[in-house]
């Protein structure tokens, strides 16, 4: 009791002596400035605030990491500067100071800024958050409106400590007041935070020597509320590691000129935007996807003081340890998020981050996996087992090399690059400890699990898979660069390694790739995403592949938010595992694009509506790491900000979906598209092959499909088009720039005629390009739409396999027991009769058996055409 009410005597006096501090404190309205209006356009998200969701924004050298709430920790890359920074109000009449975090009622995202609304009977706080582009700062513009004078307080904790594992100590922070601003520094004056605000007063007082245990804080007086009228309050935060004065001149010009710092990142986002990829689709949200997860992987471009400019993995909260996310540069990361860079056209993007892990790579051509942002201040490779773990780096290096030269046709840099690429391709081979031509993990490093019963293997097929590739694009690179030997080396690797992968994993017992094999050659007999990965490359044979993928799309591994990484009848199944159980966004990717691959496109496109809205479902405008594989939502620990999450949207949507793609150097422009059968329009703006766009402009209307292609600058790309359909359907006439002529069905479609793909006689463009399609009517099977929202268990219907035998439509697929599920098909006039289902109109019924549980049960149905 004693203690209580010592603790309460504390609080009311400490409440006391802000009240009557605040009559002493200056009235003068220093520091406010003009308002403007935060620009509003398509990108725009809005919803009621939840406090314990992420948010952040990101430049090349400052990053804001918070909360919905509006607490949240600041870094100037490396440091860490503050955390548990808040906002409070006070009312004149009050003793008790408001807590931001209990009033918030909006959030609005865009992509140069998010705006909180703090809301209370007596005032209207709007804070607006804004990371510099390159400046190593961010301000915070406070609109205010007040019934009656109000008293604003921000609070933080100065940490100034770079990523872990750095270290520094002294750190001290006092108030400046003639700055009127925090400074937070150290006794070797290499590092500095600045922040504060022109309209502010500090009311801490800190010892000299350290930091205390109590907040920071200092305040901003509204005596009268009319003050404020069409004006914003800057708060502003910056520092970095550096001379003291450069960074107090950084300081003072973002606080001399708040809104030059909006409107920096704001036409910086719109130049993003209208230089890469844009495309029209009739589901919005896809496109507003698109363009969420350009601004999001731009957030992930850091310049870093000491180590210079790459791509980060991933952004998270730290708390009071010392990383943000995955704020470090993983080697990895960087080359599969730059495959996804590259189908936007983000060509510099994705060059700084290839170009950026070259500096890493050992004397004996390994590339490195990951890199702290503070290894400027350590010795991270001498020091830390963490650098070169990995073994699939290297190979993912030499493909993603190959995928930058075809998409951006920039042979100088393959050129500049090639010694390294030559000790990295030379690096893989010594890695085949057993001589079967593949890469073997326990010589390599890790490849597709980093712990747990299936890390002790010889090899897994993702790392089979990447190396396969890699020695595909070595060949590709070496005849560019017209090395005929090298060539050849690459060449006989990928027909040894081919040989190698059809005899290691394929398991003719259960009719399916298998996940590894171990030192005894015994097959790791796990179906998991991972064997998507050489799917999604063509690896594997096109019937093989098909059973594989039919596989995937049970429910015992297909959930309506992504795929497990393992069935949920592996005994070592666990939901909430990061290894053994997790829905991975990007591994459910890399399945989406093997479906569109292998023509099960209805199967994809769900799998790319459900990674579509992870860029919604938690932080507004960001991909989660993981979810649980149990219902649709992500552990506690998942990180918010995750690249490799988004390149699981982009990639197959961009190149599966959308069905874009294309070799610039041998001026080869590559559209397949997989589009639903009721997507009456589409519109492609800006596809980039080398210094090449492309506008494509495409119109279905029942059985005639029209595509216009505008070429910039037009001079003589060839053209390979070949659109998917719905099983069973006939061109009656073709047509290219009025000129008729006869596209062939593509040969290597597997057993099961999930898809008719019509493949024409390439063509080259002219710079405005017209192809004209008439179709025989016959019946196409719809996606079907999923209603999952977070917090629920999976329960959507499965599609399984389509298959068309004569006049017979059929369809395998997997509903709960005792459910009723409905497909959407076109030109239902054209059933003759249904087995095993019901048809009204263009609405198939089926109905599921009951079982003794909720539990996902087979059934097949028929549809009899006429």
């Amino acid at each position: 009791m004693k203690k209580r009410d010592r603790i309460l005597r504390q609080v009311l006096w400490a409440s006391l002596a802000f009240f009557f501090l605040l009559p002493s404190l200056s009235s003068a309205q220093e520091g406010f400035i003009p308002a403007f209006p935060v620009e509003h356009d398509d990108l725009t998200l809005v919803r009621p605030a939840q406090p314990n969701t992420y948010f952040d924004k990101a430049g090349r050298r400052f990053a804001i990491l918070g909360l919905e709430s509006g607490t949240f920790e600041a870094w100037a890359y490396p440091l860490k500067l503050v955390r548990n920074f808040e906002f409070s109000f006070q009312l004149k009449n009050s003793s008790r100071p408001i807590p931001g975090k209990e009033i918030v009622r909006w959030v609005e995202v865009t992509p140069a800024a998010t705006t909180l609304t703090f809301a209370h009977q007596s005032f209207t706080v709007k804070a607006t958050y804004v990371t510099a582009i390159e400046e190593p700062g961010a301000v915070i513009l406070l609109d205010v409106e007040a019934t009656e004078p109000l008293t604003i307080l921000a609070g933080f904790l100065p940490v100034l400590q770079p990523m872990w594992p750095g270290g520094i100590g002294g750190q001290h922070a006092y108030w400046d007041g003639e700055l009127k601003a925090y400074l937070i520094s150290e006794p070797t004056r290499k590092n500095h935070g600045f922040v504060g605000s022109p309209a502010a007063r500090g009311i801490s007082t800190t010892p000299a020597h350290m930091l205390s245990d109590s907040p920071s804080e200092f305040i901003i007086v509204l005596d009268d509320p009319r003050a404020v009228e069409g004006k914003l309050i800057p708060v502003v935060l910056a520092g970095g590691k550096g001379d003291r004065e450069g960074l107090r001149k950084a300081y003072e010009k973002l606080a001399a000129d708040p809104g030059a710092v909006y409107h920096s990142a704001a036409e910086h986002y719109r130049k993003l935007r209208q230089g890469t990829l844009r495309v029209r689709v009739p589901l919005p949200k896809l496109g507003q996807a698109l363009e969420w997860a350009k601004i999001s992987y731009d957030n992930l471009r850091v310049h870093n003081p000491d180590l210079g400019r790459g791509l980060v993995a991933g952004l998270g909260l730290s708390g009071t340890s010392g990383r943000p996310g995955f704020g470090w540069f993983f080697g990895t990361d960087a080359y599969l998020n730059s495959i996804s860079l590259l189908s936007l056209g983000d060509f510099e993007a994705a060059k700084e981050a290839l170009a950026f892990t070259q500096k890493w790579q050992r004397p004996d051509g390994k590339m490195a996996h990951e890199l702290s942002q503070a290894a400027g201040t350590i010795d991270w490779f001498r020091d830390y087992p963490f650098g070169y773990i990995h073994g699939d780096t290297t190979p993912f290096y030499i493909a993603a090399m190959d995928e930058y030269l075809a998409m951006s046709g920039d042979l100088d840099f393959i050129r500049q690059s090639w010694p390294s690429l030559v000790r990295a391709f030379d690096w893989c081979r010594t890695t085949d400890a057993d001589g079967d031509g593949l890469m073997d993990n326990s010589k390599a490093g890790l490849g597709a699990l980093e712990f747990g019963s299936l890390t002790g293997i010889q090899t897994d097929i993702y790392l089979a898979a990447v190396w396969i590739r890699a020695a595909y694009a070595m060949e590709r690179m070496a005849r560019a660069m017209g090395e005929k030997k090298p060539a050849a080396d690459a060449a006989a690797a990928q027909k040894t390694a081919l040989a190698a992968f059809e005899a290691r994993f394929w398991d003719a017992e259960k009719g399916q790739y298998s996940y590894a094999f171990n030192a005894d050659g015994e097959q790791v007999k796990e179906l998991t995403p991972w064997c998507a990965v050489p799917l999604m490359w063509g690896i594997g044979r096109p019937e093989r592949s098909a059973w594989t993928l039919e596989k995937m799309n049970s429910a015992d591994l297909a959930t309506e938010w992504g795929l497990r990484i393992l069935t949920r009848r592996s005994p070592l199944y666990e939901p909430l595992n990061y290894n053994y159980g997790a829905v991975w966004p990007f591994l459910t990717g890399y399945a989406a694009a093997a479906l569109f691959e292998h023509g099960q496109a209805l199967q994809g496109y769900g799998l790319v509506l459900a990674n579509a809205k992870h860029l919604f479902d938690n932080a507004l405008g960001c991909a989660t790491e993981l979810f649980s594989g149990g219902l649709y939502a992500w552990p506690q620990e998942a990180v918010a900000h995750q690249g490799f999450s988004t390149g699981g949207f982009v990639l197959p949507f961009v190149r599966g979906l959308l069905g874009l793609g294309g070799d610039a150097s041998g001026k080869d422009l590559v559209f397949k598209p997989a589009l639903p059968a009721d997507w009456p329009e589409m519109m492609i703006e800006s596809f980039r092959l080398g210094p090449e766009t492309f506008d494509l402009r495409f119109k279905r209307e029942d059985a005639k499909v029209l595509l216009e292609v505008i070429s910039r600058p037009g001079n003589g790309f060839q053209f390979s088009y070949s659109p998917a359909f719905g099983p069973g359907t006939r061109v009656r006439r073709a047509l290219v720039n009025g000129e008729l002529t006869e596209p062939a069905p593509r040969p290597d479609l597997p057993v099961f005629r999930q898809t008719e793909q019509c493949v024409f006689p390439p063509f080259h463009l002219g710079g405005r390009d017209i192809v004209e399609i008439e179709l025989e009517p016959t019946v196409e099977i719809l996606p079907p739409l999923s209603e999952c929202q977070v917090g629920d268990f999976d329960k959507g219907l499965k599609i399984i396999r389509i298959d068309l035998s004569g006049k017979d439509l059929k369809a395998v697929v997997e509903g709960l027991a005792g459910e009723s599920y409905a497909l959407r098909i076109t030109h239902g006039e054209l059933v003759q009769d249904v087995v095993g289902a019901a048809v009204l109109g263009n609405r198939v019924t089926i109905k599921f058996p009951a079982g003794n549980e909720p539990e996902f049960v087979r059934r097949e149905f028929t549809l009899k055409l006429k």
